[in-house]
């Protein structure tokens, strides 16, 4: 065989190559293409996030020392009653059952949900709660009973604090009745 043969059998090898390697390239990147859809935030404990860079500012010393004046210690509210939000705590010694709402504040989807639930919640006559999942010391309490919260969603409680119904998005005024009504009986 002479030598001008091998050569462009090489030279076809290679450029079949170079073009599996495009093909292949070019093939993965289409299927990365970034969604629109709306997407749902998953709550994840202050433990658990990563802080960005930290912005130094320059510190200005006071020309003048104040004394310092003691403030007297304002009530802070308990987060969590029996391991439980404390609203969802208190609705529940007044109501058998109560819906939760699952919220994130300045979220569309989110305040219609809410207004679902409440409406669900009134026309079974139970009583309602809203939580934001944004909120730490509204969503840790149920964080660590019920691991990532996700919003909106609904929950169904009835008492001692046992979780009935849990609606993981969007759930209407009819389906929230129906389960609140459900988890009374």
């Amino acid at each position: 065989m002479s030598s001008k043969p091998r050569i462009r059998v090489v030279g076809l090898v290679v450029g079949l190559a170079v073009f599996a390697l495009a093909a292949g390239f070019f093939m993965l990147s289409r299927g990365q293409a970034s969604s629109s859809a709306a997407s749902t935030h998953t709550v994840v404990p202050l433990s658990q996030r990563t802080t960005g860079p930290v912005k130094k500012h320059a510190v200005k010393k006071p020309a003048v020392k104040k004394p310092a004046v003691r403030k007297a210690a304002a009530h802070k509210p308990a987060e969590s009653v029996n391991g439980m939000p404390a609203a969802l705590a208190a609705a529940l010694k007044q109501h058998k059952v109560v819906v939760v709402s699952l919220y994130a504040p300045k979220v569309e989807l989110d305040d219609m949900a809410m207004r679902e639930a409440r409406a669900g919640a009134a026309a079974a006559g139970v009583g309602f709660v809203a939580l934001d999942v944004l909120n730490e010391g509204q969503s840790r309490a149920l964080t660590k009973m019920l691991g990532i919260l996700e919003d909106p969603a609904v929950l169904v409680f009835r008492r001692p604090g046992e979780l009935v119904v849990s609606f993981s998005g969007f759930a209407d005024m009819q389906t929230v009745q129906q389960a609140a009504r459900n988890a009374g009986l």
